[in-house]
């Protein structure tokens, strides 16, 4: 048993490589809620149906090691026991939990030279603390900096001088150092916010963003490529196991309009971010590429994540996948490959924009639901390796809170339906049913899952194999009893998405 086990996980790691370092969790598996009895001779046995003829069924994984999961959340309060939303992140289980906003150089250390504060992180070190109880990986952001470090002084989120470079490696190597420690074990840091912003464009006192500089050919991404050839090294000389993140890209347009005064004809717009920091040569100073995607719902019940024909990612793919293909390309050029992370996203309804969002009705939360689904499995079959919904907290930014006012919402119940079914299960390929039908198909060791939805608003009827059908699902995890169809089992999907488990 020992000798097979150790063949399996050395073709395992030879098939997906080392990028499953970047997410594995000891948390396990959740099965759902307990066995229900099922008409037809079907049963509920732990997260799987069997027919009560079948001479395999489904177990529960209790005992292998977790494959790596690349779900994640934004939490924008403090996770804290006693908190309502500190229970409702346990009851989610994601694989990671983004903490922007705790660790602030302006706060720490607002004077040169000085001490760190290091009394202000109390409630950080508890929620660091709990999260590792969890088994839930934290992805700590650094922010903002001190005056006395940035380019612009009334804008907190600006890049940090060249001469101050080292000023600021000094302060990550104490946070890193203190961090990295057995009692929190943080390995992932992510440098700014949405840098490729020029702090024009955002609001005095942001902390967000914004090393942008619309008069520079790659909008200042050499100039933080600087920045993370000083820090880098001081990281990883405290912890070989860190992970150094560019601070999530907005990425808003593959094509924004040029700065008619840039002394490169064609140059100086924010999606050349990327492309300044590997001029800079700093791609062995990063290790992940993350960007952020926000696509907004369009009033009905079209895809908003590639069916917005407006949308200036749609003939890329979409907004999470043209943004991944638009930044691949990139670093293709480069001769570099990284994993790409959407540490920041969900479907919103700004009612600024929509008089229907101004108050939202079931429709558009719904759609929530079943776009988390769609895009998140779509991504995963783009070798996208990890998704943060932002925030979990609600009603929240337009609308987007996984929670309202600390209770479930339609998505929250998806996200935690979809956790359950792929966390533990690999890509394999896309399922061709018919032309009207998206299918993707996982492996999870002793099964598989398929995904599957209608591209359209529509009902369909597909067929599968009864042989080795063991269970159905709806989004919400609620069970479907399939039609018998000859050798086959007959299912009709629509909009939203269903799980299909087969025997391997």
């Amino acid at each position: 048993m020992r000798i097979t086990r150790i063949f399996v996980a050395a073709i395992f790691l030879v098939h997906v490589g080392l990028l499953f370092n970047l997410f594995q969790t000891s948390a396990p598996l959740a099965p759902l809620s307990g066995a229900a009895a099922l008409p037809g001779g079907i049963e509920q046995i732990g997260k799987a149906q069997i027919l009560d003829d079948a001479s395999l069924y489904l177990p529960i994984l209790h005992g292998l090691p977790a494959l790596p999961s690349p779900f994640g959340v934004e939490p924008t309060t403090p996770m804290l026991e006693g908190q309502v939303n500190y229970t409702r992140l346990l009851e989610l289980q994601p694989g990671w939990a983004r903490l922007a906003m705790r660790v602030s150089w302006s706060r720490l250390q607002p004077d040169e030279g000085g001490p760190i504060q290091w009394d202000l992180l109390a409630d950080f070190e508890q929620e660091l603390r709990n999260l590792k109880a969890a088994g839930i990986k934290p992805l700590v952001t650094f922010t903002d900096s001190p005056e006395w470090a940035i380019v612009e002084p009334a804008k907190a989120c600006s890049a940090i001088r060249a001469d101050k470079f080292y000023a600021f490696a000094n302060f990550v190597e104490q946070i890193v150092a203190r961090y990295s420690q057995p009692e929190f074990e943080v390995r992932d840091w992510e440098f700014g916010n949405e840098p490729d912003v020029d702090p024009i464009l955002v609001q005095p006192g942001s902390l967000f963003g914004c090393w942008g500089d619309i008069d520079d050919p790659y909008y200042g991404g050499r100039h933080y490529g600087e920045m993370l050839k000083v820090v880098a090294p001081r990281v990883r000389g405290i912890d070989r196991r860190a992970r150094l993140w560019i601070g999530g890209l907005l990425l808003d347009k593959p094509n924004s309009n040029v700065n008619p005064n840039c002394i490169q004809p064609g140059k100086c717009r924010p999606e050349l971010f990327l492309e300044g920091i590997l001029l800079a040569d700093a791609a062995s100073s990063f290790d992940i590429v993350a960007y952020h995607a926000y696509p907004y719902y369009l009033g009905s019940r079209v895809d908003p994540e590639n069916g917005n024909q407006t949308n200036p990612w749609y003939s890329w793919g979409g907004v999470f996948v043209g943004k991944a293909r638009f930044l691949r390309q990139i670093m293709q050029t480069y001769g570099v490959d990284k994993p790409l992370v959407i540490n920041e996203t969900s479907l919103t309804c700004p009612g600024e924009w929509f008089s229907y969002c101004r108050q939202p009705d079931d429709t558009f939360y719904q759609m929530q639901a079943d776009f988390i689904v769609r895009s998140y499995t779509r991504s995963l079959a783009e070798n996208i390796s990890g998704f943060y919904w932002y925030t979990l907290e609600g009603p929240g930014w337009r609308y987007t809170g996984l929670l309202d006012h600390g209770n479930p919402t339609p998505v929250f119940l998806a996200y935690q339906q979809l956790i359950v079914r792929l966390s533990s299960t690999r890509y394999l390929a896309p399922v061709d049913y018919a032309p009207e039908v998206e299918a993707y198909a996982f492996d999870g060791r002793t099964f598989k899952t398929q995904v599957v939805w209608a591209r359209s608003d529509q009902m369909l009827d597909i067929l599968v194999p009864a042989e080795k059908f063991l269970a159905a699902y709806d989004r919400g995890g609620a069970a479907i009893m399939p039609l018998p169809a000859g050798e086959n089992y007959q299912f009709s999907v629509n909009f939203s998405p269903i799980y299909l488990v087969f025997r391997p």
